[in-house]
């Protein structure tokens, strides 16, 4: 019963699998992130951020599983990466890191300025729609005003020369 206990706590930790098995496993997600680095160029080229932001959490994903492998077998996996090529890696695991950082926050940043250029574009759109009325209006309320002046010096004039007319 403890020897079965102790057998699927090392297969739910990942000790229980085969050597074999966990290098090809290593092997297959270092080739996925290569593949997603070659897609995130792509994807930026032809400035597709829906499948940027994509790849960029998938590439998040297979780092997760690259580093948990690594904590796990990093002994077993030794013998087929050399010091330098862990540290290479490493670093190269870091920079990686630190450019979907960046490139996560210029995301941030492209949306938050399209956010409020179509904020902008809503309140220009708005004041002109409001001063075309204001406008329109001020025209309405000068012109009736401009008839009520006729109409009324028109009838004044109508009166004076009426009494002229009366006194002559």
């Amino acid at each position: 019963m403890r020897k079965n206990l102790w057998m699927d706590h090392e297969l739910i930790n990942g000790k229980g699998v085969p050597i074999p098995e966990i290098r090809t496993i290593y092997q297959s997600l270092l080739n996925e992130n290569e593949r997603i680095k070659d897609e995130i160029v792509d994807s930026i080229e032809c400035n597709d951020y829906v499948r940027l932001s994509q790849l960029l959490d998938s590439r998040s994903k297979i780092q997760t599983a690259l580093l948990s492998v690594e904590a796990l077998h990093e002994d077993d996996l030794k013998d087929k990466v050399s010091t330098k090529e862990r540290v290479s890696y490493v670093l190269t695991n870091v920079a990686e890191s630190l450019e979907s950082r960046g490139e996560d926050a210029l995301l941030n940043v492209i949306q938050g300025l399209e956010k409020m250029n179509q904020s902008t574009y809503r309140l220009v759109t708005k004041s002109l729609d409001i001063s075309s009325k204001a406008f329109s209006k001020g025209i309405q309320l000068n012109h009736k005003a401009g008839k009520y002046l006729v109409t009324k010096t028109s009838k004044g004039l109508s009166k004076l020369a009426d009494a002229i007319n009366k006194k002559s």
